[in-house]
């Protein structure tokens, strides 16, 4: 369920749904970045996997989006093929934001099936924004072969009160680094960071092609 007032997000922004160089493309726009900051950032992965093995729910992958690289207490959290915060459950996808390391918002799939497929690939978007003093990210566009079409706004989560007012502080290197294969590493054939889509303020949109494989 979305929280609040968040579907006008949606519908009046736009926001979430609808080699990495970040620093040096900022640079090339000061002037932009001084009257117009860094309103959205959308991460595009892909995950392929190799011999997974359902009955042991493997493997078992965390993603992280910090909206602040130099903040490492507040961040997002993106499981998949399992749940795990209080509990633990298999299968699916969970979505949380933590917040000195506790949760303090997250929502689980509504598809709870194992990854089974060898060589399923794997892609979604990781969207983060800043909105109305809260910083908000969901899962969107995603697609497996196993799962098909997942993500969208009910996978929506948010904190707020963190004294983040925009994403200027955000690198993709960051979420590259921050992969984490907590079991079965060797039944994930790759993850790429594809590209990570920036939009100020001002409505300005940039793309940066990064291609980079992190496993």
């Amino acid at each position: 369920m979305l929280k609040t007032q968040l579907p006008s997000v949606f519908t009046r922004s736009k926001i979430l749904f609808g080699g990495i160089c970040f620093a040096a493309m900022l640079c090339s726009s000061a002037t932009a970045q001084e009257t117009s900051p860094v309103f959205m950032v959308e991460e595009n992965w892909e995950m392929v996997i190799n011999e997974p093995d359902v009955a042991i729910n493997s493997p078992q992958v965390a993603f992280f989006l910090y909206p602040d690289a130099d903040c490492s207490t507040c961040y997002f959290q993106l499981q998949m093929n399992y749940a795990a915060e209080a509990g633990y459950s298999s299968g699916g996808f969970r979505v949380g934001a933590f917040v000195d390391e506790q949760p303090v918002d997250d929502e689980r799939s509504q598809i709870q099936q194992c990854l089974a497929w060898d060589g399923d690939t794997i892609r979604w978007t990781s969207a983060v924004a800043v909105f109305d003093g809260k910083v908000m990210m969901a899962v969107k566009d995603g697609f497996g072969w196993q799962w098909g079409a997942f993500g969208g706004p009910e996978y929506l989560v948010e904190m707020s009160g963190q004294d983040i007012h925009d994403l200027n502080h955000y690198t993709p290197e960051t979420s590259a680094a921050s992969v984490d294969i907590g079991f079965g590493k060797n039944r994930v054939a790759s993850i790429h960071l594809k590209s990570v889509r920036i939009t100020l303020a001002d409505g300005t949109v940039r793309t940066i092609n990064v291609d980079q494989q992190v496993h």
